[in-house]
């Protein structure tokens, strides 16, 4: 009988660890402080991070990112979204064909654009500066146009009669500053670009007949 009742005085004894918590415990007449530094902390994250959520403030109204958004698929929304549709399966093809461009690629490529946009007279910054465009958004249109180089180049050929007809049809619309071989090549070039594109619509088409595309918005 001794043995039990000691046993039910322990019991009864409060745990340590308990009274240390409702220690911890902040008194009543801090929590309006603890309150008040909460929202201070609230407010200084929403003024610092105010790019994510507010556009602009005109004569102190805002205008929020979300309405100009809305306001940018009102006008574009279809057009991007055909735009991401067409590049998603483009870079699907790619990683099915484990096709990929390099940096070494990219680089020799704009360093082509950059030769050519200065035997024009033009610097390459300042044209994409004009035009919006920057170096990364340049390289990844860049490298989406050499997968689609590689995915569909081999099917294409020049031959040296349709350069020749080219440029005995189209005599009075030639560049005047290109002479000879270099002429040739330009002109070879062109007619690539303009059957690559032709073929680019071809497999496109396709491409979209085959694929499983779910659109869940309508602009």
């Amino acid at each position: 009988m001794v043995n039990k009742k000691k046993s039910l005085q322990k019991n009864n004894t409060p745990s340590p660890i308990i009274v240390k918590l409702e220690k911890l415990k902040p008194p009543k007449k801090y929590l309006p402080l603890v309150v008040l530094i909460i929202i201070a902390v609230l407010l200084g994250l929403l003024f610092y991070f105010k790019g994510l959520f507010i556009a602009a403030i005109v004569n102190g109204q805002p205008i929020s990112r979300l309405e100009v958004i809305k306001e940018l698929e009102k006008q574009g929304g279809q057009r991007t979204l055909e735009s991401l549709i067409t590049k998603n399966l483009i870079l699907q093809e790619a990683r099915k064909n484990k096709i990929n461009i390099s940096s070494k690629e990219l680089d020799e490529e704009i360093k082509k654009i950059e030769s050519q946009v200065s035997k024009q007279g033009q610097n390459l910054d300042q044209l994409m500066a004009a035009q919006g465009i920057t170096r990364d958004l340049l390289k990844e249109q860049i490298r989406v146009q050499k997968i689609i180089e590689k995915i569909l180049g081999n099917k294409i050929t020049v031959t040296d009669k349709e350069v020749d007809d080219y440029i005995q049809n189209n005599k009075q619309s030639l560049p005047e500053n290109l002479q000879g071989d270099e002429l040739k090549k330009n002109i070879k070039q062109q007619l690539q670009q303009q059957k690559l594109s032709t073929a680019f619509q071809q497999w496109m088409e396709q491409a979209r007949k085959d694929a499983k595309i779910s659109t869940f918005v309508t602009y």
